[in-house]
């Protein structure tokens, strides 16, 4: 058997992740997550900046994130990266990170590659989205899926499955599908 993610705890619970299709699960950024801002193109000044998102405004599809010594600032779902906690998974170069604890404190677009900063290093490491395991719970947009009509979709991870390198995530309408861990981005 192959553990889940092992000791890795589940941020879904209680938030009634995986349940029925008829629970149309809530596929938004939680209130008080930390984000750091990513390709703005005519705010370029707040890119790599951080802040906390406040709201999600369904009417204009943004969310409003209170960024310190800014004020409040009005974003696209793509132009936020969640600062997330992450398993580490499937690295051969430098095997003994595997199972190692991190949190993604960004995204760098034009490598495809989250920073990573480990308890305790100084160093921040560049790594593919595919060796960082998000947790149950997580917030997602799905991309690069050969089944086009699921990219850019906002999902929730519902089951990590390490040992396949899959996620199990309940889309917005409430359909679960399986991804692999690097067809998402938090």
């Amino acid at each position: 058997g192959c553990p889940a993610a092992a000791g890795f705890p589940s941020f879904g619970a209680g938030l009634g992740v995986g349940g029925a299709a008829a629970d149309a699960p809530e596929v938004t950024i939680a209130a008080g997550t930390l984000v750091a801002i990513r390709g703005l193109l005519r705010a370029q000044e707040h890119n790599g900046k951080t802040g906390t998102v406040l709201r999600y405004d369904r009417f204009r599809a943004r969310y409003d994130v209170e960024v310190p010594d800014v004020g409040m600032l009005s974003l696209r779902p793509q132009s936020l990266t969640q600062q997330q906690r992450v398993e580490l998974c499937g690295l051969t170069s430098r095997p003994e990170l595997n199972g190692k604890a991190g949190e993604i404190i960004g995204y760098a677009e034009d490598s495809g590659r989250y920073s990573v900063l480990l308890p305790g290093q100084a160093a921040v490491l560049a790594l593919q989205r595919g060796n960082c395991a998000l947790a149950e719970g997580a917030c997602v947009t799905l991309v690069g899926l050969s089944a086009a009509r699921y990219n850019g979709q906002m999902a929730r991870i519902c089951a990590v499955d390490l040992c396949a390198g899959r996620y199990t995530v309940q889309c917005k309408g409430g359909e679960e599908i399986r991804v692999k861990l690097d067809k998402v981005l938090c």
